[in-house]
Formats: C-alpha cells, sequence, structure tokens
C-alpha cells in the first residue's frame, strides 16, 4: 500500500527556499503556507491567495508544477 503525501511533504525544495525567502518579513504568511500545504493532499484543494503565494516567487504559471508525486514511494 503506498502512502499519499500532503502538499508541503511534496513541494519541491527549491520552491520551499523561494517561499521562505519571499515571506522572510513575514513570518505568519509562511505559517499560513505551511498550514494549508499541510492539511492538503491536492493543489487544486489550495485557496487562492495561498497559491499566489507559492506561485509568484517561484515564477510559475500552474500550481501543479510546484510539487513532486503524491506517493511517498515514486
Amino acid at each position: 500500500m503506498q502512502n499519499r503525501l500532503n502538499l508541503w511533504q511534496r513541494l519541491k525544495p527549491e520552491y520551499k527556499k523561494a517561499i521562505k525567502k519571499e515571506n522572510k518579513k513575514y513570518s505568519y504568511k509562511m505559517a499560513n503556507i505551511k498550514e494549508e500545504l499541510k492539511s492538503k493532499e491536492y493543489f487544486t484543494e489550495v485557496r487562492y491567495g495561498i497559491a499566489f503565494d507559492i506561485m509568484i516567487p517561484n515564477k510559475l504559471t500552474f500550481l501543479g508544477d510546484a510539487f513532486n508525486s503524491s506517493y511517498a514511494d515514486e
């Protein structure tokens, strides 16, 4: 049986780094992003504001590109 990972676990390391750098002055924003992603398994469930905070510093046009596979053993 495969274990499904939450979005925080699947977020690509280079994107986590960029988000942390972008929100260095705003620890509450980083906490909100982390909390949201830890509670979701599908990027389509992420609220618009959180998606925006992930996509902008990473220059993404599609939120799904920020994440690795949804299973731990892939």
